[in-house]
């Protein structure tokens, strides 16, 4: 679970099940939120950055799989519809803190997983005032998570995996610090960094949320449609049986290893690429196989999507 700072609570442990995405991102921007709101799935988690109702920022992440912005947006639709379990939680932040966080979810790493023991604590305290640091130091072990929250180098709140808020104090912190085998990550922002751009310009999330939920309410009749008994099967060209035959096939394995999603997903991409004809192309299959399996990767784990890619191309072979 990727763990963000509580702070002003505006809404928790609220069924992903019941949400309307894009009535829910609708009310955070009316609101004018300056904080996060959180999505946690069964399998993966989502944040969402915002600044005076500007939505600057989104990471997903699911095991080892990482998204940020436009494909994380794309990603959550998907996982909404898919895998809607979990609770969806809204916190607002000070400036100060919303600076932090956002240095927590898209920040860059100076330190990475260094034992605490091997650092002089003092002069990264130092290290971190002096540069003027817009940053979260990250301390932790594999059963406890604190962080100490800064913006242009001074500390403006404290946080831990016990903790309902933003503290003001480091003690339990300081606790976790001490603990045997504890590391640090410190994640900063770019000197001057501002993020003021609203990302919801850059994906259509009600035309998304629109196509994914009207393919999860569709017909679930057969995927397979048998050629018109009026029409001999001879009398077609042969190219166009076979490529339909194929296509049907395609499909149906992707919607045996992704489930629903997985026919929607392979539809788009073969229509992005020109129809299945196009997959006779080595250059133009290997895009189309790209781009499925990207899309796919947070939908099965990594050796089913594998084997899906392998059967996919066993069919386009055909043609």
């Amino acid at each position: 679970m990727f763990l963000v700072p509580k702070g002003k609570l505006l809404a928790e442990n609220f069924p992903i099940a019941k949400l309307q995405l894009p009535e829910a991102l609708d009310k955070l921007k009316n609101a004018k939120l300056t904080g996060c709101a959180t999505f946690d799935f069964p399998n993966a988690d989502c944040v969402l950055i915002y600044d005076d109702g500007k939505l600057i920022s989104a990471l997903l992440q699911r095991g080892k799989t990482e998204l940020k912005d436009a494909g994380a947006l794309r990603a959550l639709v998907e996982l909404m519809v898919f895998d809607n379990g979990g609770s969806f939680n809204v916190y607002g932040y000070s400036k100060g803190v919303n600076q932090a966080v956002l240095a927590l979810v898209r920040g860059n790493k100076i330190i990475d997983k260094q034992e605490l023991k091997q650092i002089d604590f003092k002069a990264l305290m130092e290290r971190i005032r002096n540069e003027r640091m817009t940053a979260t130091l990250k301390i932790f072990t594999d059963q406890r998570v604190g962080m100490i929250l800064y913006q242009d180098g001074a500390t403006v709140g404290f946080f831990h995996d016990t903790a309902l808020a933003i503290e003001t104090t480091g003690g339990e912190v300081q606790q976790i610090a001490e603990l045997p085998g504890a590391c640090v990550d410190l994640l900063a922002l770019k000197g001057g960094e501002e993020l003021t751009q609203d990302m919801t310009g850059q994906v259509n999330i009600q035309s998304l949320w629109e196509s994914a939920k009207g393919d999860v309410f569709a017909s679930t009749g057969s995927i397979v449609t048998p050629l018109p008994q009026a029409v001999p099967v001879a009398q077609l060209p042969t190219s166009t049986a076979s490529s339909a035959v194929i296509e049907t096939a395609i499909i149906a394995i992707a919607n045996s290893s992704l489930g629903k999603l997985g026919k929607t997903l392979v539809e788009k991409e073969l229509m992005n690429v020109g129809g299945i004809k196009a997959l006779k192309d080595e250059t133009t299959l290997s895009e189309f196989l790209n781009a499925v399996e990207k899309s796919s990767k947070l939908l099965a784990s990594i050796n089913k999507v594998k084997e899906m890619r392998d059967a996919i191309s066993s069919e386009v072979a055909k043609l």
